[in-house]
């Protein structure tokens, strides 16, 4: 019986090793996905701050010009698409927020599942440790019993 119970300890704790390896693997994940989100967010801000910059940039080609219309369509499509370059940072971030939601949302889950494994294995412990500690009792008391038979039946001979 301990036999089998030190097998299924084994087990347990290969679990549990292997519970903890996931969790640490999401945990490399979720730090990665952090340091995208503080990125993204940084290039967000600073896309912010320099926009009017750029875009007065682009217009101060034409200003105080006379321009053809294909000029101020030129120039109307250039700020168009620095704003839907911002808007592409913009979104950018969103979506790097929304990974690092996802992947703290597995994370605990991993956690939960390291906790649950470890919890098992404990219990798996206990019940072996106990069984170890019946059986050396028992042990003992056959050893005190073989003792007694010795030494009990030389005491009767002696007598």
């Amino acid at each position: 019986m301990i036999g089998q119970m030190t097998v299924l300890l084994r087990l347990k704790r290969l679990k549990e090793e292997q519970a903890l390896r996931a969790l640490q693997a999401k945990r490399r994940e979720v730090a990665a996905a952090e340091e995208a989100l503080a990125q993204a967010k940084a290039a967000v801000a600073a896309s912010a701050a320099s926009l009017p910059a750029r875009e007065d940039a682009i217009y101060a080609a034409i200003l105080y010009r006379v321009v053809d219309p294909d000029d101020l369509e030129e120039t109307r499509g250039a700020v168009e698409a620095l704003r839907r370059e911002h808007l592409r940072l913009v979104d950018a971030a969103e979506r790097a927020a929304y990974v690092l939601h996802r992947l703290a949302e597995e994370l605990a889950e991993r956690a939960e599942a390291h906790r649950r494994a470890a919890r098992t294995t404990e219990k798996y412990d206990l019940v072996r440790g106990d069984l170890v500690a019946v059986a050396d009792a028992a042990a003992a008391v056959a050893e005190e019993n073989e003792v007694d038979e010795m030494f009990g039946s030389r005491r009767q001979e002696v007598a």
